[in-house]
């Protein structure tokens, strides 16, 4: 017994012992530098969904792994090497072992273990989902470990440049693969949605290039650079080849996901334990809806706990299922054990209003309105009369705050501000109706009559002049247009563009103006949709497939 116990230690002393000279931790210190995967498994930290009163180690593991459980267990590089050569057989992805891989490997092993235990436990209620669509779309299964190193698994992730959800999609490209994204609704944020969308992605990217490291690498950083770097690296079609050639995040990237693969498959010998998230895939089922839901209506009704809803409903901005704009439904999804009771009161919880439910109501009445192209809408009830003031955000306040001082609701500050989430900073102006309640009365003077305000859908334009490295892709992002409206605005016969080069665009806001003003502005906008419609249709979109290839 005491030789076992020495033994044992022995081992564990092996496998924790500083590797040799020649095979240690090393990487490119410029790929760390701007890899954004460290700084996606750093946000969990901070994320709702990855707070650990959300997860719980499965009894069931127990000492499976046969590590005391703080152990940290390390190899050599010709374990990590051959391991990964046995996960080449199984799959058409050719991965492989270098010092690039080894570095992501110590990150997801090593330095981020903790996140990557509850990673670990959201594969169990994402998985089975994404390879059902890969599947689909006859993509290997292995891209579902894609996800992991785009967003961690959070479902409402969003990067420095705008990218949401899982699969961490652009608003253009999003557009491109049919995920909408409006007042209430944030498709990249719904799981099936988004899962669906990257696996048609990827399959016309594959299909572009014909192998999946340069679909993966277009994927984070867009076709036109993959193109770009297989020019300057002679033709060849090789991510290997034309890596000295790739912005540095993308060089991280096929190093990150190979990275991913193995310690998805080799966790136990790392000896880290999953940790479980309190919903797995087969305890949520999915409904139905055509008709306007709100969440505080399930919640009143059948008791389903409020984040239990945001978190299986991640796609519903504002906590309120529109009614279906289409023929198709929309979806949303309850923990398996509510669903009977779903089913059997239905009538109960769609009449159910509270009033954070009729409130919410009269504003998705107001802003499908104005998404469906009707131009002058009435100001938020009660707005004409109590006036419209700026507020400027103050250090310490918050939007919850701000409503609260003007007796209004977080939504109507929302809207009357054209917000895309609750989120301010100290200086920023808000648009508000009434008087602050701790406010200190004004001077009296004499009133004129105020004007009653509309909301209206004002179109402006302006002119950008291209600087170094940008792309039409970038001037859609940064503008909130279309790549098919630059081309027709600027009657372009391709997609590049050149530093000094001056494009023209337009986008739709909303804004609160007097019923004259918006009168003026409208008669505007039809004076000139009357005129560019006497002249001769604009070239049309250059060939679908340029299209397709769009900037991720």
């Amino acid at each position: 017994m005491i030789l076992k116990v020495l033994l044992s230690a022995l081992f564990f002393q092996v496998l924790s012992a500083p590797l040799c000279a020649a095979d240690s931790v090393s990487t490119n210190s410029d790929v760390f530098a701007k890899s954004s995967v460290s700084e996606i498994l750093d946000s969990l930290v901070n994320a709702t969904y990855f707070k650990d009163e959300h997860f719980s180690v499965p009894l069931k593991e127990g000492d499976k792994f046969g590590f005391p459980s703080t152990f940290v267990p390390q190899y050599s590089d010709s374990v990590y090497a051959a391991r990964i050569a046995v996960l080449r057989r199984k799959t058409a992805i050719p991965l492989v072992f270098n010092k690039h891989v080894r570095g992501f490997i110590k990150l997801y092993a090593i330095d981020k273990r903790g996140s990557t235990a509850k990673i670990l436990g959201l594969t169990k209620l994402y998985f089975p989902l994404f390879e059902e669509k890969l599947d689909a779309y006859n993509v290997p299964s292995e891209i579902k470990y894609l996800a992991v190193v785009e967003s961690a698994l959070n479902p409402t992730a969003v990067s420095s440049a705008g990218a949401r959800g899982l699969w961490q999609f652009m608003y253009g490209t999003g557009k491109m693969y049919g995920l909408k994204s409006s007042s209430f609704i944030e498709d990249r944020h719904d799981p099936y949605k988004s899962s669906a969308a990257a696996s048609r992605y990827l399959r016309d990217l594959y299909n572009l290039y014909g192998d999946w490291f340069l679909a993966l690498a277009a994927y984070n950083c867009g076709p036109g650079n993959i193109n770009k770097a297989i020019r300057r690296a002679g033709g060849i079609r090789d991510y290997w080849a034309i890596w000295d050639y790739l912005p540095a995040e993308t060089r991280g990237y096929v190093p990150a996901f190979i990275a991913v693969n193995y310690i998805m498959n080799y966790a136990a010998e790392h000896n880290i334990r999953p940790v479980e998230p309190g919903f797995l895939y087969q305890d949520v089922d999915t409904l139905q809806t055509s008709r306007s839901l709100s969440f505080e209506q399930v919640n009143e009704t059948l008791g389903v706990p409020m984040r239990d809803l945001q978190f299986l409903n991640p796609q519903y901005k504002l906590g309120i299922i529109p009614i279906a704009s289409s023929s198709l439904p929309n979806v949303f999804r309850l923990p398996k054990k509510y669903i009977a009771q779903f089913q059997k009161r239905k009538e109960e919880v769609y009449a159910y209003k509270s009033a954070a439910t009729l409130e919410r109501e009269g504003l998705y009445a107001k802003l499908e309105s104005l998404n469906a192209g009707i131009g002058i809408q009435p100001a938020e009830s009660g707005s004409a009369e109590k006036g419209e003031k700026i507020h400027i955000v103050q250090p310490g306040e918050s939007l919850g705050s701000i409503a609260r001082m003007y007796r209004a609701y977080i939504s109507q500050l929302i809207a009357w501000n054209n917000l895309k989430d609750a989120e301010v900073s100290p200086g920023q102006k808000l648009v508000v109706f009434g008087t602050a309640v701790n406010a200190s009365p004004s001077p009296t003077v004499p009133k004129k009559r105020e004007e009653s305000r509309v909301t209206i859908v004002k179109k402006i334009t302006g002119r950008h002049k291209v600087k170094k490295g940008e792309s039409l892709l970038l001037l859609v992002r940064m503008y909130d247009t279309t790549l098919s409206r630059l081309v027709e605005l600027n009657k372009l016969g391709r997609l590049t563009i050149v530093p000094g080069q001056i494009i023209k665009y337009d986008k739709e806001i909303l804004v609160t103006v007097s019923q004259s003003s918006a009168k003026k502005i409208l008669a505007a906008q039809q004076s000139r949709a009357d005129v560019k419609t006497s002249q001769p249709s604009p070239r049309r979109l250059p060939a679908v497939k340029h299209q397709r290839v769009k900037h991720h």
